[in-house]
């Protein structure tokens, strides 16, 4: 069995907390996005059912996704936040990578960066974080991460 380890969360500390739960794979992530990451919707498959989407934060017009391959699996994370005028600080720019090389990439680039590149082998398996108000957006995001076997 491989080691699961907490990376994140990158971005603000307030808010109201999210969780995917560890999940077998990923199927589909959209991100929501403008000035900021409004938010994120995530299907996935838990005990080989795929569950209803998650949805983190709030819908909006714009948006960004991506459909996996059922052998596929996010591999990186890495974007950008800053502080919004007069609120909390907020993801301001999103990327996924997978282990197939596909990604997806919204928002815009500004503010303090962060990034996590998995060695070959270990994968993406939960998403966490934080969801802001009075702007319903995407605050802080962490990751869990399967480690390959050494």
């Amino acid at each position: 069995m491989s080691k699961v380890v907490k990376e994140g969360t990158w971005g603000g500390n307030a808010g109201n907390a999210f969780d995917t739960g560890r999940v077998d794979r990923f199927t589909k992530v959209k991100i929501y996005h403008g000035d900021v990451i409004y938010g994120l919707e995530i299907t996935f498959v838990v005990g080989g059912k795929t569950q209803r989407p998650m949805v983190i934060g709030e819908k909006k017009r714009t948006s960004k996704e991506i459909t996996l391959n059922e052998d596929e699996h996010f591999t990186s994370i890495k974007g950008y936040f800053k502080a919004i005028e007069g609120y909390d600080i907020s993801i301001t720019q999103l990327t996924l990578t997978t282990d197939k090389g596909r990604k997806v990439s919204a928002g815009i680039e500004t503010g303090n960066s962060f990034s996590l590149a998995l060695e070959k082998g270990g994968h993406i398996v939960s998403f966490f974080g934080l969801v802001g108000q009075p702007i319903v957006a995407v605050d802080a995001i962490g990751v869990h991460c399967s480690l390959a076997d050494p």
